[in-house]
């Protein structure tokens, strides 16, 4: 669990990813070693990922989908789940309520990587049943890891 000081530190590393423990330290009151074990203890507990992120409607070679995807049967959901977070492109993979199983991001190339995404890996997955495809026109407050 988070506490008040967890928190602190993960909303400044929000504002500014390059602030160093020694600012935080400063601005919470405690030590610097204080921070950095917090943030060493957060990640371990896989609660923090301290990552760059880029603008998606600044990259011009590639585009963000939005796949909503029924499933054959409902006991497969989180091994389906897990087959396709695996894929190349896939930013995350949400089991969700409603007219789709899964909602998957991806983040892919121009022209066909959509398509060669369908036809190929996601294709290969047994007990898809259907996919509907969006494409994300505009982004807004979204950042996400660049992939190769």
């Amino acid at each position: 669990m988070m506490d008040e000081i967890d928190k602190k530190i993960v909303q400044m590393l929000n504002a500014d990813g390059r602030i160093n423990s020694i600012e935080m330290a400063r601005k919470l009151d405690i030590s610097e070693g204080t921070v950095r074990n917090r943030i060493k203890k957060m990640i371990d507990a896989d609660i923090l990922k301290v990552t760059g992120l880029i603008n998606p409607d600044r990259m011009p070679d590639k585009q963000l989908f939005l796949l909503g995807v029924k499933v054959a049967s409902s006991k497969d959901l989180t091994k389906i789940a897990e087959v396709i977070a695996t894929l190349k492109g896939v930013l995350s993979v949400y089991i969700t309520t409603g007219r789709y199983d899964l909602i998957v991001e991806v983040w892919l190339p121009v022209k066909h990587g959509l398509i060669d995404f369908i036809s190929g890996p996601m294709a290969a997955i047994d007990g898809i049943v259907a996919t509907e495809s969006f494409l994300a026109m505009k982004s807004i407050k979204k950042w996400i890891p660049e992939s190769e």
